[in-house]
């Protein structure tokens, strides 16, 4: 019996450890110079 439930806990774990990966790329985030930062505010202000 502690062997079933060991290996249920287990199974859980794994489950929970491959649901938590990030499959996606490293690269996914933006980074925004300031020089494009100031564009799109003076884009953003122009248009008001």
């Amino acid at each position: 019996m502690k062997i079933v439930l060991l290996f249920i806990t287990l199974f859980f774990s794994a489950l929970a450890l491959s649901g938590c990966t990030n499959d996606e790329g490293e690269n996914d985030l933006d980074f925004i110079s300031p020089d494009e930062e100031e564009n799109v505010v003076s884009q953003q202000v122009s248009k008001e």
